[in-house]
């Protein structure tokens, strides 16, 4: 299916102030997702060149260090310097049912901005999950729209109509960001079928960031 993005300057900065608002209305645990410190321990990282290979465990340590960030989105620079194999250690500490819940999906945002080719398709896995938490497949929605962009139009389309209502709320405002003719027509065409009112709102939001 075509999708053409919008082309208003205006509006880069304004999805980027959306893309920190995402998580709010959709579950109660969004609200603590990337904002504010969680119970995880800091771990100080061994300082070495950017280009110098790294020992897993100084990488672990600092991926946890990096979890605990006030930031409301990871950040690709602060990823930048773990390289390729955070993705490992960040899929490890999603998928582990022992893994607190909050630390597991701060776990699936920050696979947004690793630097891996294979971040994207292992999104696709979590998402996809029937055995993942509702809430870390709403992450791992918000996380693959953002990485994604307008590729992941046709994967987050079908999430309108998913089981749970928290990763239908993330796909409405994903989509919602993303812009143009093709997610203002598919989610006007969702919301008249849509019987949860938060989901509705999300819906509605959703429409809000598109132009007419």
């Amino acid at each position: 299916m075509p999708f053409s993005p919008q082309s208003v300057p205006a509006r880069a900065a304004s999805r980027s102030r959306g893309w920190r608002a995402a998580l709010v209305p959709t579950c109660a645990l969004a609200t603590l997702l990337l904002t504010g410190p969680s119970p995880l321990g800091e771990a100080a990282a061994v300082r070495m060149p950017p280009s110098a290979p790294q020992p897993r465990a100084t990488v672990r340590e600092e991926i946890l260090r990096l979890l605990e960030s006030p930031e409301s989105l990871p950040r690709a620079a602060d990823w930048a310097p773990l390289g390729p194999e955070a993705l490992s250690e960040l899929l490890g500490l999603a998928s582990n049912p022992s893994t607190p819940e909050l630390q597991r999906t701060r776990a699936v945002a920050a696979i947004a901005v690793v630097e891996n080719p294979e971040a994207t398709q292992r999104l696709q896995r979590l998402l996809l999950s029937q055995t993942t938490p509702d809430s870390v497949r709403a992450a791992a929605t918000l996380a693959l729209g953002r990485r994604a962009g307008l590729e992941a139009f046709p994967l987050l389309t079908p999430l309108l109509s998913d089981r749970s209502e928290h990763v239908r709320a993330t796909a409405a405002q994903t989509l919602g960001r993303m812009g143009g003719t093709e997610a203002r027509k598919v989610l006007e065409e969702r919301l008249p079928f849509e019987e949860t009112l938060a989901v509705r709102e999300a819906i509605q939001q959703g429409l809000s960031y598109i132009e007419p």
